[in-house]
């Protein structure tokens, strides 16, 4: 009798986590942590745990967006904190006149939401983008609202694609590579 393949045992063990119970606390706060200090993808137990139970992928997507969301507004307010540290020595020591300041909050108000939106498609940092847009003073409601839709976007795609395909195709991979000799299902 053959034995399991290392894709179908963590395949498995992905499935009896997803069934445990607790699958939207880890979600979440592996969210939290990734969107305050933790270096990292944001969909790092978000995917397998979807992958294993598929009809489950929405609400894992939105337990997941409402991690990182949490976390990247409190990066925001340690942002807007250290403005005002910055708007004194540092401000003087660069040279920064506030005319220049002011002229570049203004430009952020404008088009920093984009910046942010780009920053959860991206593999730019979510976290030094919510630092910087506090400290630039991109307007709270302006960074929320891109966030939002970013991380959104990105998770309810990832949802889609487990629910619409992406699921079966891992476990038809997972059964053909546990077969003897990694040779696939007879034909």
């Amino acid at each position: 009798m053959a034995h399991p393949g290392p894709a179908a045992r963590l395949f498995a063990r992905m499935q009896q986590w997803a069934d445990a119970g607790w699958s939207n606390s880890v979600v979440f706060t592996w969210g939290l942590l990734q969107g305050l200090v933790f270096p990292g993808v944001a969909d790092l137990f978000f995917l397998p745990l979807a992958i294993a139970r598929p009809e489950r992928a929405y609400r894992l997507a939105l337990v997941a967006t409402s991690g990182t969301l949490i976390g990247s507004m409190v990066l925001y307010w340690v942002g807007a904190e250290a403005l005002v540290w910055l708007q004194g020595p540092v401000t003087r020591m660069v040279e920064l006149a506030p005319a220049d300041l002011a002229a570049y909050r203004t430009r952020l108000a404008e088009w920093g939401g984009w910046a942010i939106f780009a920053s959860t498609m991206s593999p730019l940092s979510t976290k030094l983008t919510s630092i910087a847009s506090g400290a630039a003073g991109v307007p709270f409601t302006t960074f929320t609202v891109a966030l939002l839709a970013g991380r959104l976007t990105r998770t309810m795609a990832f949802a889609w694609l487990v629910r619409n395909g992406g699921a079966n195709a891992v476990e038809r991979w997972v059964r053909t590579s546990g077969s003897p000799a990694g040779h696939g299902e007879p034909k």
